[in-house]
């Protein structure tokens, strides 16, 4: 038993890899500049300071390369694994994700992954033989935007060795500076290199708090005796101690209860950092030029809220509507009120919730339940915590203390807030134990509870202490029950909760005692101290003595440790490994945990439309040398690829679009010039594949990360659940017929689920069909991918309600339970287009002539007054009308339609003769040249053909906009009345056709879906003619010069 458990936890990581071992490893490296050789970054995550949009364009390529290596237990073996392995057919690959930003621009919500094949570099520039130790390498994209990157390395191809895949986190860390001695340093700090003189073994744990996948880097507190922090840019795998530089360590003694120098809180966004010191709430903004901020980095801490006492910080981990939040609850003098903090594009700013009368959550209380209002400075009550619900508007949630009395046990009272407090519930001191229980009972237990964590996607309330129970809000409407998590004794108190968002949870009690759940059960257990946590210790390669600095979730949600050591030289180190939770659970509790009695297969179609999840792959050029290692020369373009095809992508999303074209086309197509000639040649010896297109068909056997549902759209798969034939053999067709599959969705107001079951007697299991669909309940439209409703539709699948787990490719991972994401709204990847080309074509071969000009630009389509942009071309009693053209593109499908939806089309923007002159109309300008309501103002740019102004005839807005329906031909024609801005344009230069820019705005009006397609593009307009006005001018002067030179020749002769 031993022997299998230490192969199991070598492969999951969960104690260091000995000799003959070996384990992915991923270094960011950089090119000396006079050398070229590669150099590694010491500290792991990404310097801003190398990132600069201008230079990476000058170099046409990313600043870092990813150095693919294996870790055998020893520094000196890797080498020479990486060269046996090559050899035996062990080939690596690298896939980059990128997280978006939690507000992105328009056009700008995506979801990218970019496969990268690896190039062999010598690590010797002097060794001549064809068997160099080597390294493998690859380019590190960065896309503007985003901050926070992971890094999947996995083998195509297998060698001696069995890998398993593994992931890092390489952020950029906007906190660090360049010194005068050309030395790195953190900019809200100074690092301290001897751990050991400040860290001790033995220290309690403190919880990591952040905002969840956003957060590049992330901050730990509690160093004891210093105001210092642990900072990560890469989850822990490489770590720096920095003691924090703060111009006020002593605080305020209207707060102080007692002075500590240690850093009591900490919370990490995305772009800022927040610590709590001394009840004072400071904030370090880091340099981030890949995010739209707002405002500029720091130079040093802020004190924010001076006038607040701060006893404690509640986190928001999932941001919100592009906005992230977290609660600052106030001590001393402030005690029992409650500060709600937004962060947008780097600037925050706090909100007291008070309600219309201005009372705090404990001057509520106090007034239900006939009590003074002075109790807001009364220790009897305090604002214990907040959650945050944001499923349509922004609702809090406050846990609030009541102890008016010291004889009188704690009692806890919930209070919503949106805009005014609303109570919904005394917490009762009887709870309902857990959903199979029909009655009630009674708890001895005197509840005292610290905290509060609420899951948005499941829609479950954790209110946790010396207690553990859970409420789903997303009911609450109906009624509201409490349900217990059993399994938690009663002397325990928990002291942190943390969750995954992908199913189970984690917390820690002051005892640091390590305790595992799952959502949706009724259950918790408890994994150290535990009978399989004792049997992974015995095994533990760890020397040294050590303890645990906090426990978390990573990017993948595992669940990782963090580990405070100091070998037998007494060196300490901080390191991070691996929690594997069901080899524990497997050990400790078997008659609740066993092997599954089947076998799960998935059959999932289309997975690319509901995941929205778009691929680029990259293979490096050949080489023709024997050793076939590259040159940096090679690395280099190969990088330069990289970077040309993402911005290419870039620039994919622009609003003039090509039904025909992509990135990929985009590429080919630059090879018809001379000016890409060497790449082209690069590109025509090498595959380069967008997997973007073409995805009919294709079947995966996995369920999807998240789907992504439209309005009334739905998501189907296949399940097979096949019975072991030990299951079959020994109870034979009942073990067939007891297997069921139950779904469970968490607000059945917006989704709904069917399942279809099909027994199959003849392959020993059962087929389900499954189907999510959304019941077009969201009100409103949203650009895509943003302001997303998230959800987690539970799938509980099993012979029995006990869960089992199964052994994998990638370990042992529980099964019987299986949650799947859904968000509903716009889908990311979708976009409304102006089809620039296919109305220029239109245009030509209607009209039987040439729209042409002088300086053709692609981004502004070209066209003339008389047979004016926007499309189609027809002639009716000599007026030429024109109808507009445009795309639904899916970006991630590599597809194009026609939209034939409803939508308004106004001119919001123009100006003469160049780009410099256009001008942003304001909104009385937009109605005045737009609206049929201020027809009489005779200042109408355009009109359509067929309309009359008694709105009978066409529809319209209350606002008097046209409303165009695609599925028919609505011709505009083009008026530039007197008062309009085009109405008198002429040319500076009489070689030259007067010309207009127009700025166009399109939004779609359709009810069928979720998405908000409103979009801007620009049009050039050129060979206007002069208005009746100059030309009635024009004829009087002819005619007044004609006759004055007639009568002048007659007095002549």
């Amino acid at each position: 038993m031993a022997l299998i458990v230490l192969l199991a936890l070598s492969v999951l990581g969960f104690i260091p890899s000995r000799a003959g071992e070996c384990e992915w490893d991923v270094r960011l490296c950089k090119t000396e500049p006079v050398s070229t050789e590669m150099y590694c970054l010491r500290t792991g995550g990404m310097d801003v300071r190398d990132l600069d949009p201008v230079e990476m364009q000058k170099n046409m390529g990313f600043p870092y390369y990813l150095k693919l290596d294996l870790l055998c237990g020893f520094k000196e073996s890797s080498g020479r694994a990486v060269l046996e392995d090559s050899i035996t057919g062990l080939t690596p690959e690298a896939v980059v994700s990128f997280q978006d930003t939690t507000h992105p621009t328009h056009f700008r919500p995506q979801r990218l992954e970019v496969e990268l094949s690896v190039a062999s570099l010598s690590d010797n520039a002097t060794c001549g033989s064809e068997m160099c130790e080597f390294s493998w390498y690859a380019p590190m994209p960065i896309i503007n935007g985003s901050v926070v990157y992971r890094v999947k390395v996995k083998s195509i191809e297998m060698g001696s060795q069995q890998l398993h895949e593994k992931s890092f986190a390489l952020n950029v860390n906007g906190y660090m500076v360049t010194t005068e001695k050309a030395e790195n340093e953190a900019s809200f700090g100074t690092e301290i290199q001897a751990i050991e003189d400040v860290l001790r073994v033995g220290s309690p744990s403190h919880p990591l708090w952040s905002v969840v996948d956003h957060a590049p880097v992330l901050l730990l507190p509690g160093i004891p005796g210093l105001a210092a922090v642990l900072m990560t840019a890469t989850e822990f795998q490489h770590t720096s101690l920095i003691e924090v530089s703060l111009k006020s360590p002593s605080g305020s003694r209207e707060c102080l209860q007692v002075e500590s120098s240690m850093i009591q809180e900490t919370l990490s966004t995305e772009s800022s950092l927040f610590v709590i010191h001394n009840q004072e709430l400071y904030r370090f903004l880091g340099n981030y030029s890949l995010l739209p901020l707002r405002v500029p980095p720091s130079d040093a801490w802020e004190k924010l809220l001076s006038a607040v006492c701060v006893s404690g910080l509640v986190p928001v981990s999932v941001p919100h509507h592009g906005r992230e939040y977290f609660y600052v609850l106030g001590g001393g003098l402030q005690s029992g009120t409650l500060y709600r903090a937004e962060v947008y594009d780097g600037d925050v700013t706090f909100t007291e919730l008070v309600d219309s009368i201005g009372f705090t959550a404990c001057e509520i209380v106090a007034f239900y339940k006939n009590l003074k209002r002075s109790t807001v400075n009364n220790p009897g009550c305090q604002v214990r915590s907040a959650a945050q619900n944001a499923q349509t508007d922004v609702t809090d949630i406050i846990l609030v203390e009541l102890l008016f009395h010291e004889d009188q046990e704690h009692s806890y009272i919930l209070l919503t807030f949106d805009g005014d407090f609303q109570m919904t519930e005394i917490l009762p001191e009887f709870i309902l134990y857990s959903q199979r229980q029909r009655h009630q009972e009674t708890s001895s237990l005197n509840l005292k509870f610290n905290g509060m964590t609420l899951n948005p996607s499941t829609g479950i309330l954790y209110i946790w202490g010396n207690s553990l129970i859970f409420s789903y809000i997303l009911t609450w409407e109906e009624e509201q029950s409490f349900w217990h998590d059993s399994g938690f004794p009663s002397d325990q108190m928990i002291k942190y909760f943390t969750l995954s968002y992908d199913g189970t949870f984690v917390f820690v009690t002051e005892q640091e005692e390590l305790w595992w759940g799952q959502e949706r059960t009724d259950s918790v257990f408890r994994l150290r101290p535990s009978q399989g946590w004792n049997e992974l210790s015995h095994l533990q390669a760890l020397s040294g003595d050590h303890s645990t600095l906090t426990v978390f979730y990573d990017g993948d949600k595992e669940l990782q440790e963090v580990l405070y050591t100091v070998d037998l030289d007494g060196k300490g180190s901080v390191v991070k490994r691996k929690i594997p939770v069901v080899e524990i659970l497997s050990f400790s509790h078997l008659p609740f945990l066993s092997t599954c009695p089947f076998d799960l297969e998935y059959s999932v179609p289309h997975i690319e439309s509901f995941n929205r999840l778009q691929r680029y792959s990259f293979n490096p050029q050949l080489v023709t040398s024997s050793s076939e290692l590259h040159p940096t020369r090679s690395l280099a373009l190969y990088q330069g690829l990289v970077y040309h095809l993402l911005q290419l992508h870039a620039q994919y999303l622009m609003v003039i679009g090509d039904p025909k074209e992509s990135p990929i086309s985009r590429m080919e197509h630059s090879c018809n010039g001379v000016l890409y000639k060497d790449f082209c040649l690069y590109l025509s010896y090498n595959n380069v594949s967008g997997v973007t297109t073409d995805s009919k068909g294709h079947i995966t056997a996995r369920l999807p990360d998240r789907v992504y549902l439209d309005r009334t759209a739905s998501f189907s798969f296949s399940l097979f659940i096949r019975a072991h034939q030990l299951t079959l053999e020994s109870i034979g067709e009942r073990a067939v017929n007891d297997i069921r599959m139950f779904a469970r969705v968490p607000n059945s107001k917006y989704l709904s689920v069917t399942l279809q079951r099909y027994v199959k007697l003849n392959y020993g299991g059962v087929l389900y069909k499954v189907t999510v669909t959304d019941k077009g309940m969201v009100e409103g439209q949203v650009f895509p991918g943003e302001k997303l409703l998230p959800f987690s539709v539970l799938f509980r699948i099993g012979i029995s309600p006990r869960q089992c787990f199964q052994q994998t490719d990638r370990g042992m991972v529980l099964s019987g339970l299986q949650n799947l994401p859904v968000y509903i709204g716009c889908p990311p990847g979708n976009r409304l287009v102006f089809d620039a080309s296919t109305a220029v074509l239109e245009a030509v071969r209607l009209n039987r002539r040439n729209f042409s000009c002088l300086n053709p630009d692609p981004v502004t389509p070209c066209f003339y007054y008389k047979n004016c942009p926007l499309m189609m071309l027809s002639r009716s009693k000599n007026i030429i009308l024109f109808f507009p053209i445009l795309l639904i593109q899916d970006v991630v499908l590599g597809e194009s339609r026609k939209f034939l939806g409803s939508y308004t089309f106004k001119i919001v923007g123009g100006g003469p003769h160049s780009r410099k002159n256009i001008q942003l109309y304001t909104p009385e300008e937009v109605l005045r040249y737009n609206s049929l309501n201020y027809r009489s103002q005779k200042a109408r740019i355009w009109d359509i053909k067929g309309c009359k102004d008694d709105r009978t005839t066409c529809n319209v807005t209350e606002d008097g906009f046209f409303i165009f329906n695609g599925t028919r031909n609505n011709g505009i024609r083009w008026l530039c009345q007197p008062n309009s801005p085009c109405a008198d344009v002429l040319s500076k230069n009489p070689a030259v056709s007067p010309r207009f820019f127009f700025i166009i705005e399109v939004s779609n009006r359709d009810t069928e879906t979720y998405c908000s397609h409103t979009f801007r593009f620009d049009i050039l307009v050129h060979d206007f003619p002069m208005s009746s006005s100059r030309k009635c001018y024009i004829v009087l002067v002819t005619v007044a010069c004609f006759v004055g030179v007639m009568v002048t020749s007659r007095s002549i002769f």
